[in-house]
């Protein structure tokens, strides 16, 4: 079902309408740093990504579907972003409000025809969750089985490249990201492929069943089936699979099986790196649950990235390097990555690496670390503060954009789960199992 004309030129003239103002806000700024010095110029420019990133935020925290989900992805990338911008867009991960049931309910109907009840003996009319693009619903099948549908929202699909290339401009004209505009382009058409097998549910329906496969050796990995016959391009209908939120976690489970919990998710995603070479990418909590017995339930698989034998032989060469200490192994492993951007800076020094390296093995540690308390996320906004003036001298790599979104999520599922863990020997299991310690 196409989206409304109407709702089509309506979000068009949003998005436009912003990026019209980032655009007099970056020119008036660029006017006005002909007449200040260096310093007075660092402290305009964090006023600007401060202003643009509100201005980002504002429009598309009033916006569903894919464009949301792309502020959203944007605003995880604490390595590359002015910290100011972060601040700013950090707003977007919060969770998005449920839509009406009479919204998705033609969806229902274009997928299972008018008699809803031929299929189900009832279906929910309150949401159980909701997100930028879809809501899931409980609901009982014909013929007895608990399973929950979600259903996209419809006219997601049909603004997904009108909206991307609005964003696309807007990032442009603002130079929030130290790329060239070939490099943002392909960054961009990065988010463009996963936001279109995301929206097609039989790519997620087939993504399920090969995760489902390649955890069947764990029993405390819990990935919902799929039923096929109540299923299609934007309506999937799952096996209920009850598990507790990560959130309440900190309320209704021990020290010990949250540590398990954590182990687990930090095994789980290691693995599909470097052993399945496909990984889940989207790490928002509302997507992971758990059991007492120390289970963990994985949801909503339409956000997955294939790597490449080299990507995952790269990333492996990077973790060995900091663990060793090896500034120059780091320095030409990111080169090799293409994070590096040697046009703008030819070499950095191996001390710019030093503190970089030592809050790694800090995080990775022998010994157990409080990740209820531990400020790694402090400590890395302070850091990227110190190395503004080389933040030219790196640039993102679109072919691992949606991993790094998964990585640096995970660390905050940790945080909130209050974890104590000793990640170095998990880590250093995972490379040996690998090949690649």
């Amino acid at each position: 079902m196409s989206q409304p004309p109407a709702s089509a030129t309506r979000r068009f003239l949003q998005l436009a309408g912003m990026t019209a103002r980032i655009s007099g806000d970056v020119a008036r700024d660029r006017w006005q740093r002909l007449w200040h010095n260096e310093q007075d110029r660092s402290v305009q420019d964090a006023a600007l990504y401060s202003r643009i990133g509100r201005e980002i935020a504002g429009t598309l925290g009033e916006m569903k579907g894919a464009v949301m989900k792309v502020g959203q992805i944007v605003s995880q990338y604490r390595d590359i972003l002015p910290p100011e911008l972060l601040d700013a867009l950090g707003t977007l991960q919060k969770d998005s409000p449920p839509r009406p049931f009479s919204d998705i309910e033609p969806r229902l109907r274009e997928a299972f025809g008018n008699d809803l009840s031929a299929h189900f003996d009832y279906i929910d009319h309150t949401a159980l969750a909701s997100a930028s693009i879809a809501q899931v619903h409980r609901a009982r099948t014909r013929d007895g089985r608990e399973v929950v549908i979600k259903v996209q929202y419809p006219g997601v699909d049909a603004a997904v490249d009108s909206d991307l290339r609005q964003l696309q401009l807007a990032f442009k004209i603002a130079r929030v990201l130290p790329v060239s505009g070939e490099l943002l382009d392909a960054l961009f058409a990065e988010i463009r492929r996963s936001l279109h097998e995301e929206l097609d549910y039989r790519h997620e329906a087939e993504a399920i069943e090969a995760f489902r496969t390649f955890h069947a050796h764990e029993p405390r990995v819990v990935i919902p089936a799929v039923l096929p016959e109540l299923s299609s391009t934007r309506v999937l209908t799952l096996q209920y699979e009850p598990g507790d939120p990560l959130a309440e976690l900190g309320e209704r489970y021990d020290a010990d099986t949250r540590n398990a919990i954590g182990m687990l998710l930090f095994r789980t995603l290691g693995e599909q790196i470097y052993h399945f070479r496909r990984v889940h990418c989207d790490p928002h909590p509302g997507n992971f649950a758990a059991r007492p017995d120390g289970s963990l339930v994985i949801y909503d698989f339409g956000c997955i990235k294939a790597l490449s034998q080299d990507i995952v032989d790269s990333y492996g060469a990077l973790t060995n390097a900091a663990l060793q200490s090896d500034a120059g192994g780091l320095e030409n492993g990111l080169i090799r990555l293409g994070a590096r951007n040697t046009r703008h800076t030819l070499a950095l020094a191996h001390e710019f690496y030093t503190p970089w390296i030592k809050l790694m093995q800090e995080s990775f540690a022998e010994e157990a670390v409080d990740f209820g308390s531990f400020p790694l996320a402090e400590q890395v906004i302070k850091l990227s503060r110190k190395a503004m003036p080389h933040w030219r001298a790196f640039q993102p790599v679109p072919e691992i954009v949606m991993i790094n979104r998964a990585l640096g999520g995970h660390y905050w599922n940790l945080r909130q789960l209050g974890c104590h863990l000793a990640l170095r020997p998990l880590l250093t299991q995972v490379l040996l199992d690998s090949g690649r310690a």
